[in-house]
């Protein structure tokens, strides 16, 4: 819920927000796209971004022309269970 804190952060999704902290990334007022959409990782990450103001887009297997939503953005977060599923040709 909105205004509340969770109960508990999936590691993944926080390791992954503190990573971009850690690493000088500005979150607020970018777009951000999490690639993947499971209950573990892809939904808590894109939440994450989003209450740190980032706007977020989720991609995932069903949508369409997902590379042009990935060149768009400022922060891409691979969250999903398969390797090389992100290429650096999706964000050219």
């Amino acid at each position: 819920m909105k205004g509340r804190e969770p109960l508990f952060v999936p590691c993944t999704p926080k390791g992954s927000i503190e990573l971009l902290k850690r690493s000088g990334v500005s979150i607020s007022r970018k777009r951000a796209v999490v690639v993947g959409r499971s209950n573990i990782e892809g939904l808590p990450t894109a939440l994450l971004l989003v209450r740190l103001d980032a706007t977020v887009t989720i991609v995932h297997s069903k949508t369409p022309d997902p590379k042009s939503i990935i060149s768009k953005a400022d922060i891409i977060i691979a969250s999903l269970g398969q390797a090389n599923m992100v290429h650096l040709k999706h964000s050219i």
